[in-house]
């Protein structure tokens, strides 16, 4: 089909998951038209070789030679090397991020960090900064999911990286800061600061003191002034489009 109509790429995804669903993660991965097939022997893999290539001709789908490797040790696939030795970068990524040009603006520094940071867990020691400026909201009123129909957005306001963590209603000041220690302060550290609005359990007697013990300091929004989380608001209008 033609790949100019904007559900191409999903429905020709789709169909190649129907066609190789007996296969997928048993011995195969597939990504649009890149198949990758994985085996522990050399026979395994001839057999897996002929069953693979028998369900694509048996649904009228071909490969072209000059593309395919077989019997490879490793091979380079979505950006990776992968082998017996497990998943690595792949060297021309690294020389990438060896030759970007020193970032003069916080949208290029942001850019470079995205890079890297995508690969930080090939990298040892990688600098692992905590967050030091943070937005929260809620976003409420969803359709219950798994008992869930609320999510708190927490938003860092220097990298502008979103997560997204499903509460129930109603909640309590006690379980969002269960939540919030178990998916921001686990992976980024105690923020310096937080701004949010005035939701009764960011101004609760529980909230700010646990704050306090913390270290971190509490930013109030108004209703006046909305523009000051606006980076929150701004996630709240994303996760709500898919509402």
């Amino acid at each position: 089909m033609p790949f100019g109509l904007c559900n191409a790429p999903a429905t020709f995804q789709s169909l190649m998951n129907a066609v190789l669903r007996p296969f997928l993660r048993q011995f195969v991965l597939v990504f649009f038209d890149d198949i990758l097939i994985y085996s522990a022997t050399w026979a395994d893999h001839l057999r897996h070789l002929r069953a693979v290539l028998s369900m694509l001709r048996q649904h009228q789908l071909f490969v072209k030679r000059a593309k395919c490797a077989f019997g490879v040790s490793s091979v380079s696939y979505l950006g990776h090397v992968i082998s017996a030795e497990g998943v690595a970068m792949d060297p021309a990524k690294v020389q990438a991020i060896h030759d970007w040009p020193v970032p003069c603006s916080a949208r290029a520094v942001r850019g470079f960090l995205g890079l890297a940071g995508y690969y930080r867990k090939f990298v040892h020691n990688y600098g692992s900064g905590v967050w030091t400026d943070i937005g929260l909201d809620f976003v409420e009123a969803l359709p219950r999911v798994g008992g869930k129909s609320v999510i708190l957005t927490v938003v860092d306001r220097f990298s502008k990286y979103c997560h997204f963590i499903p509460l129930a209603h109603p909640h309590s000041a006690e379980s969002v800061a269960q939540a919030f220690f178990t998916n921001i302060v686990r992976l980024h550290g105690v923020p310096q600061s937080m701004v949010s609005d005035r939701d009764p359990v960011f101004t609760s007697t529980f909230w700010r003191e646990l704050m306090r013990l913390m270290g971190a300091k509490l930013h109030m929004t108004t209703a006046f002034h909305l523009q000051s989380d606006g980076q929150s608001e701004a996630a709240n209008r994303l996760t709500l489009g898919f509402k």
